[in-house]
């Protein structure tokens, strides 16, 4: 659920979890099966920039999480966790994996190998999107396949994240995307900066008949402050470059106040394109625990699109209104 403070999200180390709700299966003295999962239902109004809205009942993203540990010796831990993507709804048969990694950890921090999460979106991106579907727009990142992430310990409150993907990008086998990224973030109490980079890739060979196209990096900054025990703000700026020169700039705020039985959280952004007009998007939402693993929640967002800038497609969200509902177990 997104709805954990952002501020526990961003100096939070690692991946190792399988979910704050998973059940552990002890299965001899140093191994440990997990099993967990949530699900995931939204009713949905969306208004397109073409015009083509819709309303829909819709699964978005219920899962099962399968997991395990073992205690090798010397303080060092292997993990493995994978997810796996299902429709509660029964609209199709389809089960897909999501996130499968397979890690190690131990004084000398963690190592994942797998489909993990892009670190610049954990600690810049994600810094002030405290939305379960009402995200803001977002800076265009590295597919999260093939990836090798590091995860430093704490160093009296400093620590990193650097990540790298390899993936093949053609059936034989002879190109390849090769994308770099790095996040560090200093954690000084109640306030936590990080910073972040992620180059996007870049391709080995001149093939014209190749898919990927190389493109230029994406930097961010981003603050998290704990204002009050229940008042959490937050700031990001991220630009995302291309080789065409089509710079976009990204510069956010966010807010989440715990009310007692759930949040109420916003966030606003500037989105400045550099050709293309430059737009104001806002959303807010509020959930409430309506038992123990079992949330609500409500959210709007304006993305202030319209299709006469060269910068939107005609499928692309303008407006956006959910009512959701959460398990995890």
């Amino acid at each position: 659920m997104k709805h954990a403070p952002k501020l526990a999200l961003l100096v939070a180390a690692g991946m190792a979890s399988a979910g704050a709700q998973a059940a552990d299966f002890e299965v001899s003295e140093n191994t440990t099966l997990t099993l967990g999962g949530e699900v995931v239902l939204n009713y949905l109004y969306e208004k397109r920039a073409d015009g083509d809205n819709s309303t829909k009942f819709v699964d978005d993203g219920s899962l099962v999480i399968l997991g395990g540990s073992r205690d090798l010796g010397n303080g060092v831990t292997a993990f493995v966790e994978a997810e796996f993507e299902y429709n509660m709804l029964g609209n199709n048969d389809d089960i897909k994996r999501d996130t499968s990694i397979l890690g190690f950890t131990g004084d000398f921090g963690e190592v994942a190998i797998g489909a993990s999460d892009n670190v610049f979106e954990d600690l810049i991106s994600d810094a002030v999107d405290p939305f379960e579907n009402a995200t803001l727009e977002q800076v265009s990142l590295t597919d999260e396949d093939s990836m090798i992430t590091y995860y430093s310990p704490d160093m009296d409150g400093f620590s990193f994240r650097l990540q790298g993907r390899h993936k093949n990008e053609s059936d034989n086998q002879s190109s390849t995307e090769v994308s770099l990224i790095a996040a560090a973030e200093y954690d000084f109490g109640p306030v936590a900066l990080a910073a972040g980079y992620d180059s996007r890739g870049s391709i080995d060979a001149n093939d014209s008949d190749n898919e990927f196209t190389s493109q230029d990096h994406v930097v961010g900054i981003a603050a998290v402050a704990q204002l009050t025990d229940r008042l959490e703000a937050s700031a990001r700026f991220a630009q995302e470059n291309d080789q065409a020169g089509n710079d976009k700039d990204f510069t956010a705020i966010a807010f989440s106040y715990n009310y007692g039985a759930g949040d109420l959280y916003g966030a606003a952004q500037s989105y400045d394109p550099s050709n293309g007009s430059s737009t104001s998007q806002v959303a807010a939402g509020v959930n409430y625990e309506i038992a123990s693993d079992v949330l609500i929640f409500a959210e709007y967002g304006n993305l202030d699109r319209k299709l006469s800038d060269g910068d939107v497609e005609a499928g692309d969200t303008d407006k956006l209104g959910v009512a959701g509902l959460i398990y995890e177990f």
